[in-house]
């Protein structure tokens, strides 16, 4: 019987230090732990900084420049006579999509998140002056309508010029026995997602 007490002592003595250890780690854990939230925030900013800067990126080094579309223009416009473009206008606009961050339902399922996007829309309108206006002459800013559409570079990216209006014919103020007209030509490239 008295071994039995001292076992039974023996390992009240254990526990005993075994739950003054534990408690130990605990008091140190609760020190850390505060330390610990700050880092994994730290991690977490990094990180996101870290995508925005490689979306960024990304942006920058697919972003549209107008001199491609500005020189196809310039190459379509000395093969058509009696026009004359009067303002050209682009128009290069942004719809963003916010990202959906990943998040846990009350079961403890995660759904992923979705990274945030941005739809590119580019567009220019030519407004002209059609001066071809003789009887038997068809409209000249067809031809430059069909020229657009023929052009290599509005060909590989799939820009189609379409009338977006056109005015009747009118007497040219400054000379009586001319006619003209004045259009205007739209020209959009398809919706870029990024």
């Amino acid at each position: 019987m008295g071994a039995l007490v001292a076992w039974s002592g023996y390992l009240q003595v254990k526990l005993m230090a075994a739950t003054s250890e534990a408690s130990r780690y605990e008091s140190e854990w609760k020190k850390l732990e505060s330390d610990y939230k700050k880092v994994t925030a730290n991690r977490e900013t990094v990180a996101e900084v870290e995508r925005k800067w490689a979306a960024l990126q990304t942006l920058a080094t697919n972003r549209f420049l107008w001199a491609n579309p500005l020189n196809a223009l310039q190459f379509v416009m000395v093969t058509v006579d009696d026009v004359q473009i009067t303002a050209l206008k682009t128009s290069q606009t942004y719809a963003i999509t916010e990202a959906v961050k990943p998040s846990t339902n009350l079961v403890g399922v995660v759904s992923r998140g979705k990274p945030g996007t941005s739809r590119e829309k580019l567009m220019f309108t030519l407004d002209g002056k059609d001066t071809s206006k003789e009887a038997k002459d068809p409209a000249r800013f067809y031809k430059l309508q069909e020229a657009i559409n023929n052009n290599p570079y509005f060909k590989t990216n799939q820009v189609k010029a379409q009338l977006i209006t056109r005015s009747p014919d009118q007497v040219d103020p400054n000379n009586p026995t001319r006619r003209f007209s004045t259009f205007t030509l739209g020209c959009e490239f398809p919706e870029v997602t990024r």
